[in-house]
């Protein structure tokens, strides 16, 4: 009884003293879980669909009073603790102690807590509204915006993955001056003649592109990213070599424009292959090959002077055959023609050069003797070949007149493209070649008469005789074979089988034979067994360069031997296109050149996404334009001129009919347009300014022949998308420039006018900020030689104080009374005019010069200083009403105006006070300067929903110390 008395004892003390700590404890908890931090809190592990799935597991709940007997057992009272616990949740925060009124301590002070209320709810309306307004705005413009798009366009700009087609209305139009990202399709653009625009207004990238990392090349041409390694990434020229090759290429095309300027004759492919025989990490002898055969395909003059002297060709003269897409036109005819012939030309002089080359080499062999004439050169190369038992398989064979092997030798007259040479050899052994061959005489001479190389009906059927007979009749291993590649070569014998039999042969061997045999006929007069043209030429390249020049080839420069092949062939479009992967410097430069004479078929930069595409009649068709430009991303930051010239070429094409010729010019202008905006290069580009206000002209000023312009109506177009860009990204001093070469020059002085407004409201003792000079214009460029457009411009002064570039603005116009009278607004003059007092007022006032502080505030006229003021509240309500009428820029800075004349009061009375003398001049001046401040206290109260706070407040402080309120 005892034991069970004490353990009552026991529980019921602890009963007590738990109901008496429970509230503390529960205290104690609430704290402890204020201050936990939020990474103290415990983490879900769990996904809502897990915790979705447990809660429904764990069936229908039901009142379970176990854990009641528990905390009881334990000496929980468990209904004091309930208590607690919801008087503990159903605490509600303390009240915000009730606003007590304030009691007035002055007149000064109410008005201050009056304003102080009256402009907090102003402010928290602007802030609503502001609010609101950008939430309307980010639902318009992206509502409907293709963020996968955007994330692939991020991974293509930094060649993190390969180019695909987008669709352009998910994605953002990359024009520069009109962004479309975020663009919303229901809030259609205004459509006026004011927005009439320069390139092409659907398309959905840039022309030129994003200038890429340094010392990578990232490509966005689909076709060509496959072709490049897996990470999307080539070499870009950081090569010494590379960049000289670059800069070389540069300097011609800046030639080439400017010969085409001044209508003078300019070898373009010659040129370009002096460039592309320079020094290199690589071996070009192929590129060479190729620049020279197209010289010879093109009939490239390097002697004629201006276009008009003999031989000269002019820009884009094949361009109307060559794009002719009727096979069986005259033109067409005719320009395939002139590949063939140009092609074996080329493969003949060159042979012409490697036999001389080698006969020089070895003398002896050679064993020429007498006067070195080009028959001596093909007998004395036979002899060295023969010395090297290079002539075949078989010498014995080899016939022989007078010592040479006579078939030898007129076959390697023929293949050296000496057809005169030929002649005149058998007619010298005229006895001899009767009793060897009495019916050759007739053949050779039938071949070497006619301009085409082509044998009348009844003597080609003669030859093919002979030569089949021969070949099937003659005992084998009896013929010369020489003498059968004669018949094969002047006859087209046997022309299925077109190589080289028992003749050691090399690659130019072969082709040479392919133009040798090939011929551009009428389909209806020549037999079906005889036909063998420029398309089957072609045919065997590409069959070739599929089995042996593929990827993977083991053949040492395969990539540039295919290329010389199929620029014989005139595969230009596929050539450049599989060139661009390997050397894109080349394959740009070809592309040139090809364009240049009209060689080459150019396609819309909207078409594809590829380099190489192909027509609705699957004719091969390259993106010139988006090639062009995008090379220029290697140099264009530090030569933007050559840009110009490059982006320039781009207008070749505008002879095009239809669609395809308007395309390609807006391509042009909308790559210079981007090329002004990146680069900022504005003073090089468009132009700059003289002292006098005349114009220096820029560089795309400088070649609007070049792009197909008259007027000037394009480059006030460009200028003005700068300008607007400039204005809007703060360049002030750009933006100045810009619209005064488009000749706006009130939009110049309004941006000069915010400049210099917001320089003035900076803080007294502080810096403005600086503005960001122009780019000053290459004077050594050879647009600018002129020495007098080497002359200060604005350009090259490299201004960046606000204040003074609005004075030189103002003193530059100024000076001519027709721009202030025809072209500019009195309001934006004025106003330029009342900034500049202020900008003055501001600098007397740091100075600590207090009274012309007061001399300038009282010129610009902005507030009552005048002497009539004197408290009269309609005088100084007139001048607040006039407040209403001042422009932005002029008025943003009116609070800062009220402190500073404020100050200068203050600062005033306190000197003319503290002089130790006083008269009744000095009492006057004193209360003359009270009074000032007295009635700019009053403006400013007329104003103040219109002020800054702390004007306000400044304002009514200093006035207090200056106790202008006590002045009757």
């Amino acid at each position: 009884g005892q034991q069970h008395h004490h353990s009552s004892q026991y529980r019921n003390m602890a009963l007590q003293n738990s109901s008496q700590a429970a509230p503390a404890y529960f205290q104690a908890l609430l704290d402890r879980g204020q201050k936990r931090a939020p990474s103290d809190e415990p983490q879900l592990q769990l996904g809502l669909q897990d915790i979705a799935r447990k809660v429904r597991n764990l069936g229908k709940g039901f009142t379970d009073a176990r854990a009641h007997y528990l905390l009881s057992a334990s000496g929980v009272n468990t209904s004091d603790a309930l208590r607690d616990l919801e008087e503990l949740s159903g605490a509600k925060a303390a009240p915000a102690p009730s606003a007590e009124p304030i009691i007035s301590s002055g007149v000064k002070e109410d008005l201050a807590q009056r304003y102080q209320s009256d402009f907090q709810k102003m402010v928290d309306s602007h802030i609503k509204r502001a609010h609101d307004d950008f939430d309307k705005m980010i639902e318009e413009r992206l509502h409907g915006v293709d963020w996968d798009a955007h994330r692939q366009r991020i991974y293509e700009h930094f060649g993190l993955k390969k180019p695909q087609n987008i669709d352009e209305q998910g994605g953002a139009e990359s024009t520069y001056g009109q962004s479309g990202f975020g663009r919303s399709s229901r809030r259609p653009r205004p459509n006026n003649a004011a927005s009439k625009s320069f390139g092409m207004s659907g398309m959905s990238r840039s022309v030129i592109g994003s200038v890429g990392q340094r010392g990578v090349r990232s490509s966005v041409f689909g076709d060509v990213a496959e072709k490049v390694p897996a990470d999307g990434i080539r070499p870009a020229p950081e090569d010494n070599l590379l960049r000289k090759k670059q800069k070389e290429y540069a300097g011609k095309v800046t030639d080439l424009n400017a010969a085409r300027r001044e209508f003078k004759n300019y070898p373009v492919l010659k040129h370009f292959a002096e460039v592309e025989q320079w020094p290199s990490n690589e071996d070009t002898s192929m590129l060479v090959h190729a620049f020279k055969a197209l010289v010879d395909i093109t009939k490239e003059s390097d002697t004629a002077e201006t276009l008009t002297d003999k031989g000269a060709i002019r820009e884009r003269t094949y361009a109307k055959a060559y794009l002719d897409d009727s096979r069986d036109s005259e033109e067409a005819v005719q320009i395939r023609k002139q590949i063939l012939n140009g092609s074996r030309s080329y493969l003949e002089s060159f042979f012409r050069e490697q036999l001389i080359a080698t006969v020089k080499k070895n003398p002896r062999e050679a064993n020429m003797g007498g006067t070195p004439d080009p028959l001596s050169h093909v007998k004395g190369y036979v002899r060295v070949r023969a010395a090297r038992k290079e002539l075949g398989p078989d010498a014995e064979l080899l016939q022989e007149i007078n010592g040479d092997y006579c078939w030898a030798v007129i076959f390697y007259l023929l293949r050296s493209g000496q057809y005169e040479q030929a002649m005149n050899y058998v007619n010298a052994n005229i006895a001899a070649f009767r009793q060897i061959d009495r019916q050759f005489t007739k053949y050779l001479k039938a071949y070497v008469d006619s301009s085409e190389r082509r044998l009348p009906a009844d003597i080609q059927t003669q030859i093919n005789n002979e030569y089949s007979q021969r070949q099937r009749l003659a005992p084998e291993d009896s013929i010369d074979p020489y003498r059968m590649m004669c018949y094969k070569v002047i006859g087209r014998c046997d022309i299925g089988r077109r190589s080289l039999d028992n003749i050691t042969n090399d690659m130019m061997d072969w082709l040479w034979l392919q133009f040798a045999l090939a011929r551009e006929y009428n389909r209806f007069d020549e037999y079906a067994h005889e036909a063998f043209n420029l398309e089957d030429v072609r045919a065997s390249i590409k069959e070739i360069g599929e089995r042996y020049f593929g990827a993977g080839s083991e053949i040492a420069n395969a990539p540039t031997t295919l290329f010389f092949m199929q620029i014989l062939a005139g595969l230009f479009e596929k050539a450049v296109a599989d060139l661009y992967p390997h050397n894109y410097l080349s394959a740009v430069h070809f592309a040139i050149g090809l364009d240049f004479y009209g060689l080459l078929r150019v396609s819309n930069i909207n078409n594809s996404d590829d380099l190489l595409t192909y027509t609705t009649r699957q004719q091969p068709q390259i993106a010139f334009g988006s090639m062009i430009g995008l090379y220029t991303r290697d140099f264009r930051t530090s030569e933007a001129t050559w840009a110009v010239d490059y982006l320039s070429l781009i207008c070749l094409n505008a002879d095009l009919d239809g669609d395809i010729g308007k395309a390609q010019k807006e391509l042009c202008y909308q790559a210079l347009t981007e090329l002004a905006l990146e680069t900022r290069e504005f003073a090089q580009l468009l132009g700059d300014i003289k002292a006098d206000g005349s114009r220096i002209p820029g560089a795309i000023e400088n070649r609007l022949a070049l792009i197909k312009l008259q007027g000037n109506e394009f480059l006030k177009h460009i200028t003005l998308v700068a300008a607007r860009t400039a204005q809007e990204q703060g360049r002030t001093t750009d933006a100045a420039l810009l619209y005064h070469l488009s000749e706006d020059y009130s939009k110049v002085l309004a941006v000069v006018n915010e400049a210099l407004s917001l320089a003035l409201t900076t803080d007294l003792g502080d810096t403005p900020a600086r503005l960001l000079p122009l780019k000053p214009r290459n004077i050594t460029d050879q647009n600018n030689q002129d020495a007098a457009l080497q002359q200060a411009s604005l350009s090259l002064t490299s201004i960046d104080d606000p204040v003074q570039l609005a004075q030189d603005i103002m003193t530059l116009y100024k000076n001519d009374g027709t721009w202030t009278k025809a072209k500019i607004e009195d309001k934006q003059m004025h106003s330029c005019e009342i900034l500049l007092l202020l900008a003055a007022t501001r600098r007397e006032l740091e100075a600590g010069r207090w009274a012309p502080t007061l001399d300038y505030i009282h010129k610009t006229d902005l507030l009552p200083t005048d002497p009539e003021a004197r408290g009269n509240i309609s005088f100084i309500r007139s001048k607040a009403q006039n407040f209403e009428m001042l422009p932005q820029s002029v008025a943003r800075v009116m609070g800062h105006l009220m402190v500073w004349t404020v100050i200068a009061c203050s600062n005033q009375v306190e000197r003319l006070s503290t002089q130790g003398f006083e008269n009744a001049g000095t009492k006057q001046l004193i209360k003359n300067t009270v009074y000032i401040a007295k009635d700019v206290m009053v403006f400013a109260g007329l104003i103040k929903y219109k002020l800054p706070g702390r004007v306000w407040e400044t304002i009514a402080r200093v006035g207090q110390d200056l106790e202008a309120y006590r002045v009757q």
